[in-house]
Formats: structure tokens, C-alpha cells, sequence
């Protein structure tokens, strides 16, 4: 936008000030009114007030909602989007209602009555502790985090250490509550995964990736196959890195996986990626996005209860919203013929669920 100054990510911050000055004056305009009662300047200022906070509102939402889906999040961050996201919706309903019941209490003459102007008071306070919750997690995401600060580096991407030539290249669990797979070997890693469908013609080799060393060749004919990996999880990051060049069809990052017929997905194919589930084998999609990948892309797979999105290269492709899924095991899904290489496949618990599991593992 061309009103956005070189320093500002984008417009959300120039917005977001003006709904917390706006409905914490109303409250104060309020207080005046109750203590000095015989003069109606300081309610109807304070209705006013209230409207034009709600409005406000509504636009630091929406600008709120653009400036989260053109940011890449630090891991740690994602969580706290989510919540962020949540609590400003309830803002704009909270105070949307509130605003339509003064407007009906003014109109009906209803405020003159002490009872009811006490009743509005204490629900403009009571949406006020909802305001500066929202307001907290915003400045967390900014002060804690970076997002949004140009020279903090927020890619957050890890890219697991090849194993020791004595290990199985299997999936490995980490201490982040997920699991780390960097495959060294060809199919030591097939004993590790559970696999749905039909698995003739499906091969796996390893093969020189250039700068990335040696990557995993995942080559099928057609048939439809999926692997997932031993762990459940309910919320979740999943980065991996794929090279589609030599592959027709769609790739899906499968999670929340029951069975072979239900399961969420993010799938890519040369034109398009899509967000959506499977249920009991019919797709329902929340989002679809054209895109083109070529060569190596870094992709990031984020599921946060009732929000999903999805990152090619360090930007959003798709974000779409549903039903908090519950728990159920992450993997891939290969819908064509060709060969996908894979570098890597990582999984984190982005609200702790599963953490320390693996040390006590150890101790055991």
C-alpha cells in the first residue's frame, strides 16, 4: 500500500491502536458519566465511543488477518497467532454486540434508569479484560518473537543432521513432541511406518541431491500410497523439503491421520496446492492456491485446532479453517507416477503435547 511507510511490514500496526484508545476512552467516558449522573454528555460520548472502537475493531481484524498470512512465523509464534487470531475475533463480536445493545438501550430511554446504565458499565469493563488479552498476545508475537521486525531473522527452519552411518535413517522422535527424519538409507526406514494401500511399484533410493547430499528417491506407478510415522500428534508443525521435477500427480503431507480414508492433507502437485480432509474417502477442501513448484522448495505444514495454513518457501499458500481434528499420525501420501526426492521430514507439537517423552524414553 502506498500509505505504508518503508519500516512498517504491513498496515496492521498503524490500525491496531486505534480500537485499544478508542474503547478504553469509552470506558473512562463511562466512568465519568456514572459518578457525575445528572449529565448525559459522558454516556452518549461513551456510546459513540463504543461504536467507533467496534469499527475499528473490525478493520484491525481484517488488516490483522492479511499482516498473519504475509509473515513466516518462528515456530514458537504459531500458537500465539492462533490465540491472537481467536481473541480478536471475540473482540469484534463481544463489542459489535455490546454496541447494539447501548444503541437499543438509548433509543428505549433504558440508560436513564440506574439499573440498566450499571449493567452496560460493568459489561464495557468485563470486554475490556477481553481487549487487553488480545492486545498481549499481539505485542508478545512482536517483542518475544520478531514477527513483523525486518531484521530478525524468523525462518525457524531446522534442518536435522544427517545421521551416523551406524543408525537406521528411521524417524526419530525429538524433544519438541514430534519427529525428525533425515533418511540416509534406501528402505532401512520402511520398518518404522505404517503404510495404507497399494504398494506395488512403489520403490525408494537414494540419490545425489547436489548441495543437499544424499536425498531420498520415492518412486511410484500409480497406485495411490500413504506411510505415516509412529506418532500421534494433536497440534502441529511439519517442515520438510521436496523436489517435484520428475513426478506427475499430487504429494500430500497427510496429518491427523485415523486411516486411509481420514485424514487432513496439504497437497501439491505443478499447478496447485490445496488444504483440505478426507472423510471416510470423499475431500472436502478449505483452501486451494495455484502454484507452480520447480527444483527444490522448503515447505511448512502448520495445524493449530481450528487453523490451518501452509507455506511454500517461506510464504503462505494456503489457509483454511475447519474442525480441531483432535490427534492422529503424520505422513505422506504420493497420488501419481514419477519420483519425489526428499531431503528431510520434521515434526514439532506446537503447544507441548508430547514433550520430554523422548528423554524419558531414554532414562527408560
Amino acid at each position: 500500500m502506498p500509505f505504508v511507510p518503508e519500516w512498517a511490514p504491513n498496515v496492521h500496526p498503524l490500525i491496531i491502536h486505534f480500537p485499544i484508545a478508542l474503547l478504553f476512552t469509552a470506558a473512562l467516558f463511562d466512568t465519568i458519566g456514572m459518578i457525575l449522573k445528572k449529565l448525559p454528555f459522558w454516556k452518549n460520548a461513551a456510546t459513540v465511543l463504543y461504536i467507533s472502537g467496534t469499527l475499528a475493531a473490525v478493520l484491525a481484524l481484517l488488516t490483522g488477518e492479511a499482516a498473519g498470512d504475509s509473515v513466516f512465523l518462528p515456530t514458537a509464534a504459531n500458537a500465539l497467532l492462533t490465540e491472537h487470531s481467536d481473541l480478536a475475533h471475540y473482540v469484534v463480536y463481544f463489542f459489535g454486540a455490546f454496541s447494539v445493545l447501548r444503541i437499543t438501550f438509548f433509543l428505549l430511554k433504558l440508560e436513564d434508569k440506574m439499573m440498566f446504565r450499571s449493567i452496560l458499565y460493568i459489561i464495557g469493563l468485563g470486554g475490556l479484560v477481553l481487549l487487553w488479552s488480545t492486545a498481549d498476545h499481539g505485542a508478545r508475537m512482536v517483542f518475544e518473537y520478531g514477527v513483523g521486525v525486518q531484521a530478525v531473522d524468523n525462518t525457524g527452519v531446522h534442518v536435522p543432521a544427517v545421521s551416523d552411518s551406524t543408525q537406521s535413517s528411521a524417524p526419530a522422535h525429538n524433544s519438541e513432541g514430534g519427529l525428525t527424519w533425515k533418511p540416509t538409507r534406501a528402505s532401512a526406514w520402511h520398518d518404522a511406518v505404517t503404510f495404507y494401500g497399494d504398494e506395488s511399484g512403489f520403490m525408494s533410493s537414494m540419490r545425489d541431491g547436489a548441495e543437499r547430499g544424499d536425498v531420498l528417491a520415492l518412486s511410484a506407478q500409480g497406485n495411490p500410497i500413504m506411510f505415516t510415522f509412529d506418532r500421534p500428534m494433536t497440534t502441529m508443525q511439519l517442515d520438510g523439503a521436496l523436489n517435484l521435477d520428475d513426478f506427475e500427480g499430487t504429494v500430500m503431507f497427510v496429518h491427523h491421520v485415523i486411516d486411509n480414508n481420514n485424514y487432513h492433507f496439504t497437497s501439491i502437485s505443478k499447478v496447485a496446492m490445496k488444504q483440505g480432509r478426507s472423510e471416510n474417502g470423499d475431500l472436502y477442501l478449505m483452501d486451494d492456491k495455484p502454484y507452480a513448484p520447480t527444483g527444490w522448495s522448503s515447505y511448512r505444514v502448520v495445524a493449530d485446532q481450528t487453523h490451518f495454513r501452509a507455506y511454500a518457501d517461506q510464504k503462505l499458500i494456503v489457509h483454511g479453517h475447519g474442525d480441531d481434528p483432535g490427534s492422529g499420525k503424520v505422513g505422506l501420501r504420493l497420488n501419481g507416477k514419477g519420483t519425489v526426492l526428499l531431503d528431510f521430514v520434521q515434526t514439532v507439537s506446537l503447544r507441548g503435547e508430547g514433550m520430554g517423552e523422548t528423554a524419558m524414553e531414554m532414562d527408560h
